[in-house]
């Protein structure tokens, strides 16, 4: 585990993009813009075909290497499920596994209020995804509710028409 955990640093600059902040998106695409006016300012003329593929080829390589370092700088991977799992090797020797434990119920319990903010038109949220959760909420348990009333009639049917026994009958 901790051999994978290690691979991921040293791969995660993949995901610099994806934990950059705006800003720094922004500043990354400012320097692109300044950057690509320079080398356009400065190609020559008098170059031949192949020496301007050559320039190309370099000056795509500077946009890389110059987006790919402001992303580098303004990235973060401070988020809580990394630090929760840089602590998983240590504890699972310690404590064993934990058999009973699954994420999909924390999961599970979070699609409500997912879908509840979707529905929502994003303004005072929280009022309209409780309003929305409680409703739905209630709806499935009167869903229930019914289930069991079904279930009751349909087990008192079943029952109705046994015999009482030698003790009850006079």
């Amino acid at each position: 585990m901790q051999k994978y955990l290690c691979e991921f640093h040293k791969m995660k600059s993949v995901f610099l993009h994806c934990h950059a902040s705006k800003g720094a998106k922004r500043a990354a695409v400012e320097a692109h813009k300044v950057l690509l006016k320079e080398q356009t300012e400065t190609l020559v003329k008098g170059l031949t075909a192949a020496e301007k593929a050559k320039l190309c080829q370099e000056d795509a390589l500077e946009h890389r290497n110059l987006m790919n370092e402001i992303l580098r700088e303004a990235a973060y991977y401070n988020f809580p499920k990394m630090y929760l799992i840089s602590h998983y090797a240590e504890q699972i020797p310690k404590f064993g596994a934990l058999k009973q434990y699954s994420m999909d119920i924390s999961e599970c319990m979070q699609k409500g209020f997912k879908e509840a903010y979707r529905q929502s038109n994003k303004v005072n949220a929280t009022a309209q995804m409780m309003t929305n959760y409680t409703r739905d909420h209630t709806f499935i348990i009167k869903d229930l509710t019914i289930d069991i009333w079904n279930w009751i009639r349909q087990e008192e049917d079943l029952t109705a028409n046994v015999r009482m026994g030698p003790q009850t009958q006079m």
